[in-house]
């Protein structure tokens, strides 16, 4: 679809694609990212905006008017931000509860064994692979290359491979990872992009889009584990020799641990999320058990008096239990627990990742060296120290998503001076530019308001 940007009153020299929005819809917040690539190969910001995001719940749209409002706030923002007329086109993630996963393999033979194997052959199997039988209520997000496995027909030998292009065989094998969504809720969040008369370019599975904003080339290579935790869900992928190699959402992640705050401490989600931000810590060990934060309750209660000490404890309770405890059991599903730990390990980012000693944790839980993984990579240095959050990898991996998909045969010129949003007042002509909580979570909130009753006895 083309895009048809427009400014008032600005240049730009260093242009080397149009512009490219990402837009990612979130639990807790709905961000837009707008911007393109400069002549040196960097990616320049131009604007963004973020609004609550309402209607949204664990990645899940649940009122399609409140999510409209919250995305049309979003853009809006943005593109005024970006000072350009308006948006049309996004990259946007989709992570949700829904998310699927399945494993399958599809196999050629050769005609011509002594032909080199080309890209072609290999992106002719994964079309297939994009035709297999679906039920009728899923649809194919992403289809990941696991592995080729590479039979000889000279002695029978075979072998495997993750990238054959080049080799010869008489039969190639591929095997696949397969994301699969809900129709019906793909089509809620293409419903309400195009209710602001917003084109969906394509939808990007959110932990794949974060891992290219927020990873390395050489931890991709290693093997890295990327865990994202965001407002409604936990996302996880696993790169392997430069490329994903397995993912998996889990729909658990910081809206949850401020549900159990709020239910345990009996106070508004509002309250408990400032609580957990200023005073929240994942290791109750490394808390104080002498700092007391006193909390008005509504309703004429009397005012909660906890420690940071019980306050982590609540918290411990959910991230150890729950959250890092399913990533644990998908990491060694996966068959890559020895890869990481022989190579880059786990990379933290999303929103959640600032809660304090979650690193630590996490080394400890699933014996992994951990590092929280800033955005920025592929970025020029003009990127502003508020989008190098944790929170923005998504929306940032978005954006670069869909400049790399528009830019891929763009060769960085290395003699132009690189410059940053240049943007003269003065310039009289203007540039026209193309721019769940279930049964299991139910039992664990007993636990817990039953572990804690008097803590609050005790500190009163």
């Amino acid at each position: 679809m083309d895009k048809n940007y427009s400014s008032n009153n600005l240049t730009f020299n260093n242009m080397a694609s149009d512009i490219v929005v990402g837009l990612d819809i979130g639990t807790t917040k709905v961000a837009t990212i707008v911007g393109y690539l400069n002549n040196k190969g960097k990616i320049e910001i131009l604007g963004h905006g973020k609004s609550a995001s309402k209607g949204v719940e664990f990645g899940l749209i649940q009122n399609l008017l409140k999510a409209q409002e919250s995305i049309r706030t979003s853009v809006q923002l943005a593109s005024s931000h970006a000072r350009i007329d308006e948006i049309t086109d996004v990259y946007a993630g989709i992570a949700a509860r829904h998310i699927r996963t399945a494993n399958c393999k599809h196999y050629i033979f050769r005609t011509n064994h002594n032909a080199l194997i080309t890209q072609e052959e290999l992106d002719s199997m994964k079309h297939d692979v994009e035709n297999i039988a679906l039920p009728p209520d899923q649809q194919i997000i992403a289809i990941i290359p696991q592995k080729y496995v590479i039979e000889d027909s000279a002695d029978g030998a075979s072998h495997e491979s993750l990238d054959p292009v080049g080799e010869i065989g008489t039969k190639i094998t591929g095997y696949y990872q397969i994301i699969t969504g809900n129709i019906q809720e793909i089509k809620k969040i293409d419903t309400c992009i195009s209710s602001s008369n917003i084109h969906t370019e394509e939808l990007i599975l959110e932990p794949i889009a974060s891992g290219l904003s927020c990873l390395t080339e050489d931890e991709k290579q290693r093997g890295v584990a990327l865990i994202d935790i965001g407002g409604g869900t936990t996302d996880m992928v696993i790169f392997q020799n430069g490329h994903p190699k397995f993912c998996k959402v889990i729909p658990f992640a910081g809206a949850v641990i401020t549900k159990d705050i709020a239910n345990v401490c009996n106070i508004p989600e509002d309250t408990a999320e400032e609580l957990k931000i200023n005073h929240g810590s994942c290791i109750p060990e490394k808390s104080s058990s002498s700092r007391v934060s006193t909390i008005l309750r509504p309703h004429g209660q009397p005012p909660l008096k906890i420690t940071d000490e019980q306050l982590a404890k609540i918290i411990y309770s959910r991230v150890h239990k729950e959250i890092l405890g399913i990533v644990k059991a998908e990491l060694e599903k996966s068959g890559c627990m020895k890869m990481l730990q022989n190579g880059a390990g786990l990379v933290l980012t999303g929103g959640g990742a600032k809660l304090r000693h979650l690193v630590e944790l996490c080394q400890f839980d699933l014996g992994l060296n951990t590092r929280v993984g800033i955005p920025g990579i592929g970025f020029a240095d003009s990127l502003s120290n508020e989008l190098k959050q944790p929170l923005y990898s998504t929306a940032l991996g978005l954006l670069k998503y869909g400049i790399e998909n528009e830019t891929r045969d763009f060769q960085p010129s290395d003699n132009e001076e690189e410059t940053s949003n240049n943007r003269p007042e003065d310039n009289n002509e203007p540039k026209d530019r193309k721019p769940r909580e279930g049964r299991k979570s139910g039992q664990l909130m007993e636990t817990l308001k039953k572990t804690f009753s008097n803590f609050f006895e005790q500190i009163s």
